[in-house]
């Protein structure tokens, strides 16, 4: 019967019906359970004043509080958002709670009644904004198993006797932003599962304070951990290691964040990177990132992480390199930000990456999905040796020589399962290894074209062999199951060569100041719904000779043509995009005129024109698009002169 219904609904789900099916069986699974439970669950409001005495179970989602005082027994009360809450009240006459949910209540303080509720195991006060303290009576309750205070933001210290909770397996202070500090004693919750996050203190000396000691012997944690505050400079190194990450086989995700000091000296660069080593985790971690790190390399640890999924390197100002992360096979997420040091990010040549013993070829990242860079002013390649920098230019042999070299060195191109690619604030990124089999997103901003170039020229250089299936052919050319580029501010950027973009869904394309052309290829993009140019300064569209190169743009829907001030009218092949369904023009001084055949586009729906300040018409043929539902012109005021004479009101 499960494997029935399972199958029923992932056929449902190819529509609208699948959500409404489970909506309608949520509701009857949740009317029969109040059936089942009878008088044990009731829901709370203004209408319903009585409750049975037997109730356990209430939500509370209305004003009327005068009759709680009948249902004694009460082990679990929710609070919807209209309900007024006398949380001292609920504290004193509801002894036997094992449940209270006090989540997004606006508490200042808590009444230090909660102490009496000895059989809690449940306590949610997360999105309690003002909430800055906890009263030291809530160390009482030794039966509470769960404690909730994520996004508690003006939270400033844990209850220092919470040792004392000896049955607390899930503690969550994700997001409590003024915490300065873990309270002495957290190592005795040996049965914590959950530690969302460990601050600690800015002086190893405070009283009250806790080190990383602290986390020795809570092995049993889970999930994710994050460690604030971690200094910099001498004597640090021990005391990390003392957290014995290593242990703890069920962490998954773990992020280490430096308190950021600005410039440090040599001597902390040696310092952290010697503490970085002390912070080796166990191999099953899956997630590593790293905020504020001073060092100028890192741990030979990290190599060891064959489970890692996910790595970010976060304003790491003196981080110089990765180690050979290429090999890793279940990376599928690498994110560097703010990475100022960093030229190259591998030290050393693209051999250091590959294996000489292997016989079969490695592949390069074999399991990358997603890479972004951002905010590295000074990187310019991957590999440091200027032979794997290859200046990219049509006329250079040697160039293109030295492509083929590397690509047949591999013997298969890298990055087989690379989806999502982005480049931002990298101006002087040049090279880059190839990624041919981009399927999802291409985003450069502030960066260079010839990493794109680059791989664009493999379908001229790349070996034909037999043996490997992933080996460009013409089958399967560089990027042709890319669905979405985004290009900004690309200022070595003249053309664009799109005949392999076949399944390009969405093209935008920005602040390009020397792009001149798009035509080459466009006949090609017969998937492309949605095209956006911006600030395309030298960007002509419409010269007769292409024409015929905007009539594949057979699924088109919306277009966008933005401060481009050499549009002087619209590409004539774009009559032949009969599914347009939006376009929105604004700012190009130089168009004078919609062409006569847009009524063509009988789907187009929204119709916006801005800024053209030389348009002078419509044409006659506006009234035959019937689908039109929106029509907009705003600062034309040649054309609006002309439409309130000539036009009339018949289409306006």
């Amino acid at each position: 019967m499960d494997l029935l219904w399972r199958s029923f609904f992932q056929e449902a789900e190819m529509d609208k019906l699948g959500n409404i099916i489970r909506c309608k069986m949520h509701d009857l699974m949740h009317d029969f359970a109040l059936l089942m439970a009878g008088s044990l669950i009731s829901t709370l409001d203004d209408k319903k004043i009585n409750i049975d005495e037997k109730t356990h179970h209430i939500s509370f989602v209305g004003y009327n509080k005068s009759s709680l005082c009948t249902a004694s027994r009460i082990r679990t009360f929710l609070f919807g958002v209209r309900a007024e809450i006398d949380c001292d009240a609920i504290f004193s006459s509801f002894k036997f709670l094992r449940v209270l949910d006090l989540h997004g209540r606006d508490l200042h303080f808590l009444p230090s009644s909660i102490g009496k509720l000895k059989h809690l195991r449940y306590l949610d006060l997360s999105w309690n904004f003002e909430l800055e303290k906890l009263p030291n009576s809530i160390t009482r309750l030794q039966n509470l198993q769960t404690l909730i205070l994520s996004n508690c933001v003006s939270l400033k210290e844990l209850p220092r006797g919470i040792k004392r909770l000896v049955n607390l397996r899930h503690l969550e202070t994700d997001e409590c932003y003024d915490l300065t500090y873990m309270p002495r004693g957290l190592g005795q919750l040996t049965n914590l599962q959950t530690l969302s996050s460990f601050v600690v203190h800015s002086s190893s000396h405070s009283k009250h304070s806790s080190g990383l000691q602290e986390l020795n012997g809570l092995n049993k944690l889970r999930g994710e951990l994050v460690i604030f505050g971690l200094r910099h400079g001498i004597g640090v190194k021990s005391e990390y290691k003392a957290g014995n990450l290593k242990e703890k086989q069920h962490l998954h995700a773990l992020g280490l964040c430096w308190n950021d000091e600005g410039d440090v000296n040599d001597s902390d660069v040696a310092n952290d990177e010697a503490s970085l080593e002390g912070f080796q985790p166990h191999p099953n971690l899956k997630q590593l990132h790293l905020l504020c790190y001073q060092g100028s390399r890192l741990p030979s640890w990290l190599l060891l992480l064959s489970n890692l999924v996910r790595f970010e390197l976060w304003m790491c100002r003196k981080c110089q390199y990765l180690p050979p992360l290429g090999q890793l096979p279940s990376l599928k997420f690498l994110n560097l930000k703010n990475m100022e040091a960093m030229q190259y990010i591998a030290d050393g040549d693209a051999s250091n990456e590959f294996p000489s013993s292997s016989s079969v070829p490695v592949p390069f990242f074999p399991s990358l999905k997603e890479t972004q860079l951002r905010d590295c002013p000074n990187l310019k390649g991957w590999w440091r040796r200027e032979d794997s920098s290859v200046e990219v230019n049509s006329d250079n042999f040697a160039e293109i020589t030295a492509v083929t070299s590397m690509i047949k060195h591999h013997l298969l191109p890298l990055f087989p399962c690379l989806s999502t690619l982005s480049f931002k604030n990298c101006p002087m990124l040049t090279s880059m290894p190839m990624f041919p089999h981009l399927e999802r997103e291409l985003d450069l901003d502030n960066a260079s074209s010839k990493p794109l170039q680059q791989t664009m020229m493999m379908n001229m250089v790349a070996p034909q062999s037999p043996t490997s299936t992933t080996t460009t052919s013409s089958s399967s050319a560089p990027l042709s199951k890319l669905k979405y580029i985004q290009l900004s501010s690309i200022p070595d950027l003249e053309n664009l060569p799109l005949q392999n973009h076949t399944s390009l869904e969405s093209l935008k394309i920005s602040y390009c100041h020397r792009l001149k052309s798009l035509s080459e290829g466009m006949q090609h993009l017969t998937a492309l719904q949605v095209l956006n140019l911006e600030d395309c300064l030298e960007l002509e569209l419409a010269k007769d000779e292409d024409w015929m190169q905007w009539q594949g743009l057979t699924s088109l829907l919306s277009l966008r043509f933005s401060r481009l001030p050499k549009l002087g009218s619209l590409p004539l092949g774009l009559q032949y995009a009969t599914t347009l369904q939006k376009l929105k023009i604004s700012d190009c001084i130089s168009l004078t005129a919609i062409p006569e055949w847009i009524h063509n586009c009988k789907l187009l729906q929204v119709l916006e024109i801005r800024g053209c300040l030389s348009l002078g018409s419509l044409p006659e043929g506006m009234c035959k698009l019937t689908s039109l539902q929106r029509l907009q012109i705003k600062n034309c005021p040649i054309l609006l002169r002309g439409c309130r004479r000539d036009v009339g009101e018949d289409w306006a």
